[in-house]
């Protein structure tokens, strides 16, 4: 159990892998619900050195940047870290659109960001065509070997979960309180917020719901900040495990 009290730089990697078919291997970094303030340098410092460490095949960004114009700066930082990466994609969570959802979008843009609200692209990763979803669940495209949503708000996916490989979503921060845990549900949230879990399977999608990397009011018990890391393994290794 810890108690966590204001801003700090602490944060844990959730590691995991998806066994859906694909070509050669690729991973996924989903990061959501960062909530940058006046004290979190030392935190996007040790984001950027993670994620260098972890350098992931695809970022995913899951919205709710900052609360206020004064951190726009937090928010370069980071997203200057990433303007090189091939393959980063954002979109919106609901404080961006009480901030300021035009402002966001620009600074997406200049630091070459791929803005995928209510949006699908398709890319192309060691020989596996991989489409993304932005907020807004679709159809398959019935070429691809992988396809991806990225949500901010958790939602019941049980009828567009035949589309999709993995789903995330973030939103509810496990509810920053966590007095006990049963079978990946969180509680006592779980009591009052459906989604409040770390995952949930239906059918062969896999659907991870993000604890966040930070807080409009920092103070979380037993309910760590975190980025979710997931593997998808190279097909031909896992032929060779069988």
């Amino acid at each position: 159990m810890k108690l966590e009290i204001g801003s700090n730089d602490y944060f844990e990697i959730r590691q995991v892998q998806c066994n859906a078919p694909a070509g050669k291997g690729f991973t996924v970094l989903y990061l959501s619900d960062l909530h940058f303030n006046g004290r979190s340098d030392q935190l996007i410092a040790k984001m950027i050195d993670q994620i260098a460490e972890l350098d992931p095949s695809i970022i995913l960004l899951g919205g709710d940047y900052i609360d206020f114009k004064s951190q726009l700066s937090k928010l370069d930082k980071l997203l200057g870290a990433l303007s090189n990466r091939e393959h980063v994609f954002a979109i919106a969570g609901n404080h961006d659109y009480r901030f300021g959802i035009e402002i966001i979008i620009e600074r997406m843009e200049q630091h070459h960001i791929r803005w995928i609200e209510n949006d699908s692209v398709c890319i192309t990763i060691n020989d596996n065509t991989i489409q993304l979803d932005g907020t807004r669940p679709g159809k398959r495209n019935t070429s691809v070997d992988f396809a991806i949503l990225c949500l901010h708000q958790p939602v019941d996916i049980s009828s567009c979960h035949t589309e999709y490989d993995i789903a995330f979503a973030g939103h509810l921060h496990g509810c920053q309180f966590v007095f006990w845990q049963n079978d990946k549900k969180l509680y006592p949230g779980k009591l009052f917020y459906k989604w409040n879990l770390l995952e949930h399977t239906v059918g062969n999608c896999n659907y991870y719901v993000s604890k966040g990397m930070g807080d409009t009011l920092p103070v979380r018990f037993n309910c760590s900040k975190e980025m979710i890391f997931v593997q998808v393994p190279d097909n031909q290794s896992m032929k060779t495990l069988l």
